[in-house]
């Protein structure tokens, strides 16, 4: 049971969105708000800064997507867990790096929902099973994963720090924030690691970071 906790759930989907209340309902002693399409959903977290936002990943005016990067660039605290029926992998990594804490497959998100609830509300992420076995598909084999591990050992003690905490979710402002160190610093050390990695593409750094926790 989760208590004291203020919800938005943001869907179009009137059966899916009322399946998802019923779900906090059944578990949580919590304050449920609806939105049933982006911009009003925007609107309500901008207002009411509710605990969690539980959102469609695609909606009518703003995707979820669209509303977590906007809320990124701003003071709210409000934590997102996002909904989607895409298993493209390629959508987390953009999430994660808009600073998303949660990430829910529909077809599993009434099994998988109070448990993200209770993650994400206590400071912490989650993502969907079928999402993790995609990752673990996409790993290196053994004779790569050796290479990994000698660049990895390349990097400074400074560098490593940020590798972990981008593999638990952390955005340049969170890290920045963790660390003592200006979003400047973070982004100079990002780069670094980068090159140091050989690692390409606007994601790229943080779907290695994820894919590669238990390395660092």
């Amino acid at each position: 049971m989760y208590n004291n906790i203020k919800i938005l759930v943001a869907d179009d989907h009137p059966l899916f969105r009322e399946g998802v209340v019923q779900t906090i309902n059944k578990y949580c002693n919590s304050e449920v708000a609806l939105a049933e399409d982006g911009e009003t959903a925007l609107k309500k977290i901008i207002k009411e800064e509710p605990d969690i936002a539980i959102l469609d990943l695609r909606m009518p005016g703003k995707t979820g997507l669209e509303i977590l990067t906007e809320l990124s660039n701003s003071d709210n605290t409000t934590k997102i867990i996002l909904l989607t029926m895409y298993k493209n992998i390629n959508y987390f990594y953009q999430a994660v790096a808009a600073g998303v804490k949660g990430y829910l497959l529909k077809e599993t998100a009434v099994d998988e929902l109070i448990e993200a609830v209770e993650k994400v509300g206590s400071g912490g992420t989650f993502i969907s099973e079928r999402l993790k076995k995609i990752i673990a598909e996409e790993k290196k084999d053994d004779f790569e994963r050796k290479l990994l591990v000698d660049s990895i050992n390349s990097l400074t003690k400074a560098e490593r720090e940020v590798l972990k905490l981008l593999s638990d979710w952390k955005t340049n402002n969170e890290i920045a924030g963790i660390l003592c160190n200006s979003i400047r610093t973070i982004e100079n050390h990002r780069a670094r690691i980068s090159e140091k990695l050989n690692l390409h593409g606007i994601h790229s750094l943080i779907k290695f970071s994820i894919e590669n926790k238990e390395l660092f």
